[in-house]
Protein backbone atom coordinates (compact mmCIF):
# COMPACT_ATOMS: atom_id res chain seq x y z
CA UNK A 1 0.00 0.00 0.00
CA UNK A 2 1.37 3.38 -0.95
CA UNK A 3 2.24 5.80 1.82
CA UNK A 4 1.09 8.71 -0.30
CA UNK A 5 -2.11 10.30 1.06
CA UNK A 6 -2.86 13.13 -1.32
CA UNK A 7 -6.66 12.88 -1.07
CA UNK A 8 -8.31 13.58 2.24
CA UNK A 9 -10.68 10.84 3.39
CA UNK A 10 -13.99 12.16 4.75
CA UNK A 11 -14.60 9.63 7.54
CA UNK A 12 -18.24 10.56 7.96
CA UNK A 13 -19.22 9.19 4.54
CA UNK A 14 -16.31 6.77 3.96
CA UNK A 15 -15.63 7.86 0.42
CA UNK A 16 -13.01 9.91 -1.31
CA UNK A 17 -13.63 13.58 -1.97
CA UNK A 18 -11.66 16.18 -3.84
CA UNK A 19 -8.75 17.34 -1.70
CA UNK A 20 -8.88 20.44 0.42
CA UNK A 21 -5.33 19.95 1.69
CA UNK A 22 -2.31 17.87 0.79
CA UNK A 23 0.97 16.86 2.33
CA UNK A 24 2.67 15.86 -0.94
CA UNK A 25 6.27 17.05 -1.16
CA UNK A 26 7.25 19.52 -3.87
CA UNK A 27 9.72 22.32 -4.45
CA UNK A 28 7.29 24.60 -6.24
CA UNK A 29 3.84 25.74 -5.10
CA UNK A 30 2.13 24.76 -8.35
CA UNK A 31 3.15 21.15 -7.78
CA UNK A 32 0.44 21.05 -5.12
CA UNK A 33 -2.24 21.31 -7.77
CA UNK A 34 -0.40 19.18 -10.30
CA UNK A 35 0.25 16.61 -7.61
CA UNK A 36 -3.46 16.03 -7.08
CA UNK A 37 -3.84 14.82 -10.65
CA UNK A 38 -0.42 13.31 -11.42
CA UNK A 39 2.24 13.00 -8.75
CA UNK A 40 -0.25 11.72 -6.19
CA UNK A 41 -2.26 9.43 -8.42
CA UNK A 42 -1.93 6.57 -5.93
CA UNK A 43 -3.56 6.82 -2.52
CA UNK A 44 -4.04 4.47 0.41
CA UNK A 45 -6.42 4.46 3.34
CA UNK A 46 -7.61 2.21 6.14
CA UNK A 47 -11.28 1.90 7.12
CA UNK A 48 -12.59 0.29 10.29
CA UNK A 49 -15.64 -1.87 9.59
CA UNK A 50 -18.53 -1.80 12.04
CA UNK A 51 -21.64 -3.97 12.29
CA UNK A 52 -23.76 -1.27 10.65
CA UNK A 53 -23.10 -1.05 6.88
CA UNK A 54 -21.18 1.98 5.64
CA UNK A 55 -20.58 3.30 2.14
CA UNK A 56 -17.39 3.23 0.11
CA UNK A 57 -17.26 4.88 -3.32
CA UNK A 58 -14.85 5.56 -6.13
CA UNK A 59 -13.37 9.10 -6.27
CA UNK A 60 -16.01 11.69 -7.14
CA UNK A 61 -18.89 9.20 -7.36
CA UNK A 62 -21.50 9.54 -8.85
CA UNK A 63 -19.73 11.99 -11.18
CA UNK A 64 -17.54 10.40 -13.91
CA UNK A 65 -14.16 9.45 -12.49
CA UNK A 66 -10.85 10.82 -13.78
CA UNK A 67 -8.14 8.75 -15.40
CA UNK A 68 -4.59 8.52 -14.11
CA UNK A 69 -5.31 7.39 -10.57
CA UNK A 70 -5.07 4.32 -8.38
CA UNK A 71 -6.57 4.07 -4.90
CA UNK A 72 -6.14 1.26 -2.39
CA UNK A 73 -8.37 0.87 0.63
CA UNK A 74 -7.81 -1.63 3.43
CA UNK A 75 -10.94 -2.49 5.39
CA UNK A 76 -10.32 -3.97 8.82
CA UNK A 77 -12.86 -5.58 11.18
CA UNK A 78 -12.41 -6.19 14.93
CA UNK A 79 -11.02 -9.54 16.07
CA UNK A 80 -13.65 -12.28 15.80
CA UNK A 81 -15.31 -10.56 12.85
CA UNK A 82 -14.93 -10.76 9.09
CA UNK A 83 -15.39 -8.00 6.50
CA UNK A 84 -18.34 -8.29 4.13
CA UNK A 85 -18.51 -6.12 1.03
CA UNK A 86 -21.19 -5.91 -1.66
CA UNK A 87 -21.56 -3.52 -4.59
CA UNK A 88 -24.75 -1.48 -4.87
CA UNK A 89 -23.71 0.24 -8.08
CA UNK A 90 -20.87 -0.60 -10.46
CA UNK A 91 -19.99 1.25 -13.68
CA UNK A 92 -16.42 0.99 -15.00
CA UNK A 93 -15.22 1.04 -18.59
CA UNK A 94 -15.04 -2.59 -19.79
CA UNK A 95 -11.82 -4.06 -21.21
CA UNK A 96 -10.45 -7.49 -22.03
CA UNK A 97 -9.55 -9.29 -18.79
CA UNK A 98 -10.19 -5.93 -17.05
CA UNK A 99 -6.64 -4.85 -17.85
CA UNK A 100 -7.59 -1.16 -17.94
CA UNK A 101 -10.11 0.38 -15.51
CA UNK A 102 -10.77 -2.13 -12.73
CA UNK A 103 -11.62 -2.87 -9.13
CA UNK A 104 -9.63 -5.66 -7.48
CA UNK A 105 -10.68 -7.40 -4.24
CA UNK A 106 -7.98 -9.22 -2.29
CA UNK A 107 -7.65 -10.81 1.13
CA UNK A 108 -5.31 -13.21 2.85
CA UNK A 109 -6.22 -16.77 1.88
CA UNK A 110 -8.42 -15.61 -0.99
CA UNK A 111 -7.61 -15.41 -4.71
CA UNK A 112 -7.68 -11.83 -6.08
CA UNK A 113 -10.84 -10.94 -8.02
CA UNK A 114 -10.74 -8.23 -10.69
CA UNK A 115 -13.87 -6.55 -12.08
CA UNK A 116 -14.87 -4.02 -14.73
CA UNK A 117 -17.88 -3.17 -16.89
CA UNK A 118 -21.44 -2.40 -15.79
CA UNK A 119 -23.89 -4.31 -13.63
CA UNK A 120 -26.10 -6.50 -15.82
CA UNK A 121 -23.98 -5.98 -18.94
CA UNK A 122 -22.34 -8.87 -20.86
CA UNK A 123 -19.28 -6.67 -21.47
CA UNK A 124 -16.39 -6.85 -19.05
CA UNK A 125 -16.69 -8.71 -15.78
CA UNK A 126 -18.96 -6.89 -13.29
CA UNK A 127 -19.36 -8.26 -9.73
CA UNK A 128 -23.16 -8.47 -9.87
CA UNK A 129 -24.80 -9.26 -6.52
CA UNK A 130 -21.82 -11.29 -5.30
CA UNK A 131 -20.85 -10.83 -1.67
CA UNK A 132 -17.22 -10.78 -0.61
CA UNK A 133 -16.48 -12.11 2.89
CA UNK A 134 -12.88 -12.04 4.06
CA UNK A 135 -11.40 -15.28 5.47
CA UNK A 136 -9.74 -13.18 8.16
CA UNK A 137 -10.57 -9.73 9.45
CA UNK A 138 -9.05 -7.70 6.59
CA UNK A 139 -10.09 -7.09 2.99
CA UNK A 140 -8.43 -4.85 0.41
CA UNK A 141 -10.07 -2.97 -2.49
CA UNK A 142 -8.00 -1.38 -5.24
CA UNK A 143 -9.56 1.00 -7.77
CA UNK A 144 -7.46 1.58 -10.89
CA UNK A 145 -8.06 3.95 -13.82
CA UNK A 146 -4.79 4.24 -15.77
CA UNK A 147 -3.94 7.36 -17.74
CA UNK A 148 -4.60 7.47 -21.46
CA UNK A 149 -3.74 9.76 -24.35
CA UNK A 150 -7.41 10.76 -24.57
CA UNK A 151 -9.41 13.11 -22.39
CA UNK A 152 -8.95 12.41 -18.66
CA UNK A 153 -12.71 12.29 -18.05
CA UNK A 154 -14.20 8.92 -18.89
CA UNK A 155 -17.26 8.57 -21.08
CA UNK A 156 -20.10 8.51 -18.55
CA UNK A 157 -18.54 5.89 -16.28
CA UNK A 158 -19.29 6.90 -12.70
CA UNK A 159 -17.34 4.24 -10.78
CA UNK A 160 -18.79 2.24 -7.92
CA UNK A 161 -20.78 2.37 -4.71
CA UNK A 162 -20.18 -0.44 -2.21
CA UNK A 163 -21.35 -1.25 1.30
CA UNK A 164 -19.01 -2.82 3.84
CA UNK A 165 -19.56 -4.03 7.39
CA UNK A 166 -18.17 -6.29 10.10
CA UNK A 167 -19.92 -9.64 10.50
CA UNK A 168 -19.50 -12.49 12.92
CA UNK A 169 -18.55 -15.70 11.15
CA UNK A 170 -18.31 -19.23 12.49
CA UNK A 171 -14.98 -20.26 11.02
CA UNK A 172 -15.49 -23.91 11.94
CA UNK A 173 -17.84 -24.40 8.97
CA UNK A 174 -17.40 -23.49 5.31
CA UNK A 175 -19.29 -20.60 3.81
CA UNK A 176 -21.81 -21.86 1.25
CA UNK A 177 -25.40 -21.30 0.19
CA UNK A 178 -27.63 -23.63 -1.86
CA UNK A 179 -28.34 -21.92 -5.18
CA UNK A 180 -32.05 -22.76 -5.13
CA UNK A 181 -32.63 -21.12 -1.75
CA UNK A 182 -30.26 -18.29 -0.85
CA UNK A 183 -31.80 -17.86 2.62
CA UNK A 184 -30.42 -21.24 3.72
CA UNK A 185 -26.71 -21.11 4.57
CA UNK A 186 -24.66 -23.66 6.41
CA UNK A 187 -22.88 -21.62 9.03
CA UNK A 188 -24.41 -18.17 9.48
CA UNK A 189 -27.14 -15.89 8.28
CA UNK A 190 -26.15 -13.00 6.06
CA UNK A 191 -26.80 -10.15 8.44
CA UNK A 192 -28.38 -7.65 8.27
CA UNK A 193 -30.47 -9.14 5.46
CA UNK A 194 -31.35 -12.42 7.21
CA UNK A 195 -31.68 -13.42 10.84
CA UNK A 196 -31.15 -16.86 12.37
CA UNK A 197 -33.98 -18.81 13.96
CA UNK A 198 -33.02 -21.93 15.97
CA UNK A 199 -34.11 -25.21 14.42
CA UNK A 200 -37.17 -26.87 15.91
CA UNK A 201 -38.82 -23.62 17.01
CA UNK A 202 -41.94 -21.83 15.88
CA UNK A 203 -41.42 -18.44 14.31
CA UNK A 204 -43.68 -15.66 13.20
CA UNK A 205 -41.64 -13.05 11.34
CA UNK A 206 -43.63 -9.92 10.49
CA UNK A 207 -43.90 -10.92 6.82
CA UNK A 208 -44.57 -14.65 7.28
CA UNK A 209 -47.32 -16.80 8.80
CA UNK A 210 -46.63 -19.16 11.66
CA UNK A 211 -44.60 -22.14 10.56
CA UNK A 212 -42.25 -24.71 12.01
CA UNK A 213 -38.60 -24.60 11.08
CA UNK A 214 -36.61 -27.63 10.06
CA UNK A 215 -35.84 -30.18 12.76
CA UNK A 216 -32.17 -30.41 11.76
CA UNK A 217 -30.55 -28.78 14.76
CA UNK A 218 -27.21 -28.39 13.00
CA UNK A 219 -28.78 -26.03 10.44
CA UNK A 220 -30.35 -22.83 11.79
CA UNK A 221 -33.12 -21.41 9.63
CA UNK A 222 -32.47 -18.00 8.14
CA UNK A 223 -35.47 -15.74 7.61
CA UNK A 224 -35.47 -12.36 5.83
CA UNK A 225 -35.19 -9.19 7.90
CA UNK A 226 -37.89 -6.77 6.84
CA UNK A 227 -38.36 -3.02 6.93
CA UNK A 228 -34.79 -1.98 7.67
CA UNK A 229 -33.06 -0.48 4.63
CA UNK A 230 -29.32 -0.12 4.98
CA UNK A 231 -29.53 3.28 3.26
CA UNK A 232 -31.69 5.45 5.56
CA UNK A 233 -34.63 7.32 4.07
CA UNK A 234 -34.47 11.10 4.40
CA UNK A 235 -37.80 12.15 5.92
CA UNK A 236 -38.84 15.72 5.23
CA UNK A 237 -42.49 16.27 6.03
CA UNK A 238 -42.30 19.89 4.90
CA UNK A 239 -41.11 19.03 1.39
CA UNK A 240 -43.69 19.64 -1.32
CA UNK A 241 -44.02 17.27 -4.24
CA UNK A 242 -41.78 14.29 -4.83
CA UNK A 243 -38.12 13.57 -4.16
CA UNK A 244 -35.72 11.28 -5.97
CA UNK A 245 -34.99 8.09 -4.06
CA UNK A 246 -31.44 6.93 -3.46
CA UNK A 247 -30.38 3.37 -4.14
CA UNK A 248 -31.41 1.29 -1.13
CA UNK A 249 -33.96 3.76 0.30
CA UNK A 250 -36.91 1.57 -0.72
CA UNK A 251 -35.34 -1.86 -1.31
CA UNK A 252 -38.78 -3.53 -1.33
CA UNK A 253 -39.96 -1.49 -4.34
CA UNK A 254 -41.17 -3.56 -7.30
CA UNK A 255 -41.90 -2.33 -10.80
CA UNK A 256 -44.62 -4.27 -12.63
CA UNK A 257 -45.67 -4.24 -16.25
CA UNK A 258 -48.99 -5.99 -16.86
CA UNK A 259 -51.62 -3.64 -18.37
CA UNK A 260 -49.25 -0.74 -18.02
CA UNK A 261 -46.77 0.24 -15.35
CA UNK A 262 -47.51 -0.35 -11.70
CA UNK A 263 -45.82 -0.93 -8.39
CA UNK A 264 -45.59 -3.46 -5.62
CA UNK A 265 -43.55 -4.41 -2.56
CA UNK A 266 -41.43 -7.44 -1.72
CA UNK A 267 -42.66 -9.62 1.17
CA UNK A 268 -40.20 -12.19 2.41
CA UNK A 269 -37.97 -13.31 -0.43
CA UNK A 270 -40.48 -14.52 -3.04
CA UNK A 271 -43.78 -12.64 -2.74
CA UNK A 272 -44.92 -9.32 -4.20
CA UNK A 273 -47.75 -7.36 -2.55
CA UNK A 274 -49.67 -5.21 -5.05
CA UNK A 275 -53.10 -3.87 -6.01
CA UNK A 276 -55.59 -6.17 -7.73
CA UNK A 277 -56.56 -3.48 -10.24
CA UNK A 278 -53.05 -3.56 -11.76
CA UNK A 279 -53.82 -7.17 -12.77
CA UNK A 280 -57.53 -6.76 -13.62
CA UNK A 281 -58.13 -3.08 -14.52
CA UNK A 282 -61.42 -1.42 -13.71
CA UNK A 283 -62.02 -0.14 -17.24
CA UNK A 284 -62.95 -3.68 -18.35
CA UNK A 285 -61.26 -3.34 -21.74
CA UNK A 286 -58.56 -5.89 -21.00
CA UNK A 287 -60.40 -8.16 -18.58
CA UNK A 288 -60.32 -11.75 -19.73
CA UNK A 289 -57.20 -11.42 -21.85
CA UNK A 290 -54.16 -13.37 -20.79
CA UNK A 291 -51.27 -11.01 -20.19
CA UNK A 292 -47.74 -11.70 -19.04
CA UNK A 293 -46.87 -10.53 -15.55
CA UNK A 294 -43.44 -8.90 -15.47
CA UNK A 295 -41.85 -8.07 -12.11
CA UNK A 296 -38.61 -6.13 -11.75
CA UNK A 297 -36.68 -5.54 -8.53
CA UNK A 298 -33.44 -4.29 -7.06
CA UNK A 299 -32.89 -0.75 -8.34
CA UNK A 300 -34.22 2.82 -8.44
CA UNK A 301 -33.82 3.10 -12.23
CA UNK A 302 -36.23 1.41 -14.63
CA UNK A 303 -33.44 1.12 -17.19
CA UNK A 304 -31.26 -0.74 -14.68
CA UNK A 305 -34.18 -2.95 -13.65
CA UNK A 306 -34.83 -3.90 -17.25
CA UNK A 307 -31.14 -4.66 -17.68
CA UNK A 308 -31.16 -6.92 -14.61
CA UNK A 309 -34.17 -8.78 -16.04
CA UNK A 310 -37.63 -9.71 -14.82
CA UNK A 311 -38.44 -12.26 -12.11
CA UNK A 312 -40.77 -15.02 -13.42
CA UNK A 313 -44.08 -15.28 -11.57
CA UNK A 314 -45.29 -18.72 -10.47
CA UNK A 315 -48.87 -17.70 -9.61
CA UNK A 316 -51.14 -14.71 -9.15
CA UNK A 317 -53.65 -14.58 -6.28
CA UNK A 318 -56.31 -11.83 -6.25
CA UNK A 319 -58.52 -11.24 -3.21
CA UNK A 320 -62.00 -12.77 -3.70
CA UNK A 321 -63.74 -9.49 -2.75
CA UNK A 322 -62.27 -7.65 -5.72
CA UNK A 323 -64.84 -6.85 -8.45
CA UNK A 324 -63.13 -5.71 -11.67
CA UNK A 325 -66.45 -4.93 -13.42
CA UNK A 326 -67.62 -2.53 -10.67
CA UNK A 327 -65.77 0.64 -11.59
CA UNK A 328 -66.66 2.56 -8.41
CA UNK A 329 -65.88 -0.26 -5.98
CA UNK A 330 -62.25 -0.86 -5.01
CA UNK A 331 -63.08 -3.19 -2.14
CA UNK A 332 -60.54 -6.02 -1.92
CA UNK A 333 -58.02 -4.17 -4.11
CA UNK A 334 -55.12 -6.38 -3.07
CA UNK A 335 -53.20 -9.21 -4.72
CA UNK A 336 -50.13 -11.37 -4.18
CA UNK A 337 -47.64 -12.53 -6.80
CA UNK A 338 -45.55 -15.57 -5.97
CA UNK A 339 -42.18 -15.61 -7.72
CA UNK A 340 -40.86 -18.85 -9.15
CA UNK A 341 -37.66 -18.56 -7.12
CA UNK A 342 -36.57 -16.83 -3.95
CA UNK A 343 -34.55 -13.70 -4.60
CA UNK A 344 -31.16 -13.17 -2.90
CA UNK A 345 -31.51 -10.31 -0.45
CA UNK A 346 -28.95 -7.55 -0.16
CA UNK A 347 -28.62 -3.78 0.28
CA UNK A 348 -30.70 -3.05 -2.81
CA UNK A 349 -33.32 -5.76 -2.28
CA UNK A 350 -35.05 -6.22 1.08
CA UNK A 351 -38.67 -6.90 2.08
CA UNK A 352 -41.06 -4.56 3.80
CA UNK A 353 -42.90 -5.53 6.99
CA UNK A 354 -46.61 -6.04 7.50
CA UNK A 355 -48.51 -3.93 10.07
CA UNK A 356 -49.47 -5.24 13.48
CA UNK A 357 -51.07 -2.20 15.16
CA UNK A 358 -54.14 -0.08 14.49
CA UNK A 359 -52.26 2.89 15.93
CA UNK A 360 -50.31 3.18 12.67
CA UNK A 361 -53.53 4.38 11.00
CA UNK A 362 -54.24 7.31 13.30
CA UNK A 363 -54.94 10.64 11.67
CA UNK A 364 -51.77 12.68 11.34
CA UNK A 365 -49.35 9.73 11.12
CA UNK A 366 -46.87 10.47 8.33
CA UNK A 367 -46.00 7.92 5.70
CA UNK A 368 -44.07 7.62 2.46
CA UNK A 369 -45.24 6.48 -0.97
CA UNK A 370 -42.72 5.53 -3.65
CA UNK A 371 -43.23 4.68 -7.30
CA UNK A 372 -42.43 5.14 -10.97
CA UNK A 373 -45.68 6.90 -11.84
CA UNK A 374 -46.46 10.19 -13.54
CA UNK A 375 -44.51 13.09 -12.02
CA UNK A 376 -45.27 16.68 -13.08
CA UNK A 377 -47.10 15.36 -16.10
CA UNK A 378 -44.34 13.02 -17.27
CA UNK A 379 -43.65 9.32 -16.76
CA UNK A 380 -40.49 8.98 -14.72
CA UNK A 381 -37.72 6.43 -15.17
CA UNK A 382 -36.31 7.07 -11.70
CA UNK A 383 -37.93 6.07 -8.42
CA UNK A 384 -39.59 9.01 -6.66
CA UNK A 385 -41.22 9.27 -3.25
CA UNK A 386 -43.43 11.68 -1.37
CA UNK A 387 -44.44 12.26 2.26
CA UNK A 388 -48.13 12.23 3.15
CA UNK A 389 -50.10 12.28 6.42
CA UNK A 390 -52.95 9.89 7.17
CA UNK A 391 -56.08 12.04 6.86
CA UNK A 392 -59.26 12.06 8.99
CA UNK A 393 -61.93 9.83 7.47
CA UNK A 394 -64.58 12.51 7.94
CA UNK A 395 -62.53 15.00 5.93
CA UNK A 396 -62.12 12.51 3.07
CA UNK A 397 -65.83 11.68 3.02
CA UNK A 398 -66.71 15.38 2.90
CA UNK A 399 -64.17 15.93 0.11
CA UNK A 400 -65.74 13.14 -1.96
CA UNK A 401 -69.25 14.53 -1.38
CA UNK A 402 -68.18 18.00 -2.50
CA UNK A 403 -67.03 16.49 -5.77
CA UNK A 404 -70.11 14.27 -6.06
CA UNK A 405 -68.01 11.14 -6.27
CA UNK A 406 -69.71 7.77 -6.00
CA UNK A 407 -66.68 5.60 -5.16
CA UNK A 408 -67.06 3.35 -2.13
CA UNK A 409 -64.92 4.46 0.82
CA UNK A 410 -65.14 1.45 3.12
CA UNK A 411 -63.56 0.45 6.43
CA UNK A 412 -61.04 -1.61 4.44
CA UNK A 413 -59.56 1.61 3.08
CA UNK A 414 -57.92 4.74 4.46
CA UNK A 415 -57.05 8.07 2.91
CA UNK A 416 -53.92 10.20 3.04
CA UNK A 417 -52.93 13.66 1.90
CA UNK A 418 -54.01 17.23 2.45
CA UNK A 419 -56.43 19.45 0.57
CA UNK A 420 -53.79 22.16 0.47
CA UNK A 421 -50.85 20.02 -0.68
CA UNK A 422 -49.94 18.41 -3.98
CA UNK A 423 -50.14 14.67 -3.28
CA UNK A 424 -47.72 13.60 -6.09
CA UNK A 425 -49.22 10.10 -6.26
CA UNK A 426 -50.51 9.47 -9.76
CA UNK A 427 -51.02 6.96 -12.58
CA UNK A 428 -48.31 4.34 -12.58
CA UNK A 429 -47.91 4.37 -8.79
CA UNK A 430 -50.81 1.92 -8.27
CA UNK A 431 -49.85 -1.18 -6.34
CA UNK A 432 -47.02 0.53 -4.52
CA UNK A 433 -47.17 0.70 -0.75
CA UNK A 434 -47.72 3.43 1.83
CA UNK A 435 -45.03 2.82 4.46
CA UNK A 436 -44.92 4.10 8.04
CA UNK A 437 -42.03 3.97 10.48
CA UNK A 438 -43.07 1.82 13.45
CA UNK A 439 -41.37 3.39 16.46
CA UNK A 440 -42.09 0.34 18.63
CA UNK A 441 -40.54 -2.24 16.30
CA UNK A 442 -38.03 0.13 14.64
CA UNK A 443 -38.86 -0.86 11.09
CA UNK A 444 -40.80 0.30 8.03
CA UNK A 445 -44.29 -1.16 7.72
CA UNK A 446 -46.55 -1.31 4.66
CA UNK A 447 -49.84 -0.05 6.06
CA UNK A 448 -51.48 0.65 2.69
CA UNK A 449 -51.49 -0.08 -1.04
CA UNK A 450 -51.98 2.70 -3.60
CA UNK A 451 -55.54 2.01 -4.81
CA UNK A 452 -57.54 4.92 -6.24
CA UNK A 453 -57.93 8.68 -6.31
CA UNK A 454 -59.48 11.65 -8.07
CA UNK A 455 -56.87 13.04 -10.42
CA UNK A 456 -53.31 13.86 -9.39
CA UNK A 457 -53.70 17.36 -7.96
CA UNK A 458 -54.33 18.59 -4.46
CA UNK A 459 -56.49 16.45 -2.24
CA UNK A 460 -56.59 12.92 -0.97
CA UNK A 461 -55.53 9.52 -2.21
CA UNK A 462 -57.17 6.26 -1.13
CA UNK A 463 -55.33 3.15 0.00
CA UNK A 464 -56.15 -0.48 0.71
CA UNK A 465 -55.84 -1.02 4.48
CA UNK A 466 -53.34 -3.89 4.68
CA UNK A 467 -54.01 -4.59 8.37
CA UNK A 468 -57.54 -5.78 7.53
CA UNK A 469 -56.17 -8.38 5.10
CA UNK A 470 -53.45 -9.95 7.26
CA UNK A 471 -55.27 -13.27 7.70
CA UNK A 472 -55.75 -13.59 3.94
CA UNK A 473 -52.12 -12.66 3.22
CA UNK A 474 -50.80 -15.20 5.67
CA UNK A 475 -53.12 -17.91 4.40
CA UNK A 476 -51.98 -17.37 0.81
CA UNK A 477 -48.28 -17.28 1.71
CA UNK A 478 -48.71 -20.42 3.78
CA UNK A 479 -50.37 -22.21 0.87
CA UNK A 480 -53.80 -22.41 2.50
CA UNK A 481 -55.69 -20.24 0.03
Amino acid sequence: MSSSRCLVLEWGNDHWRRPHSTSCPGKMWWLLLWGVLQACSTQGSVLLAQQLPRQLTSPGYPEPYLRGQESTTDIEAPEGFAVRLVFQDFDLEPSQDCEQDSVTITASGMDPSRFCGQQGSPLGSPPGQREFVSPGNRLQLTFRAPASSQDRTTDLHKGFLALYQAVRVNHSLPISAPEDNPSQIQNHCREPYYQAVPAGTLTCPPQFPWKKTQDREELPHCVPVCGRPVTPIAQNQEALGSSKAKLGNFPWQAFTNIYGRGGGALLGDRWILTAAHTIYPKDGVFVGRNRSVDVFLGHTSIDEMLRLGSHPVRRVVVHPDYRPRESHNFEGDIALLELQRSVPLGPGLLPVCLPEREALYRSGVWGLVSGFGVDRGWLTTELKYTSLPVAPRAACRAWLRERRRSELFSANMFCAGDETRQQSVCQGDSGGVFVVWDEHAHRWVATGIVSWGVGCGKGYGFYTKVLNYLDWIKAVMDGKD
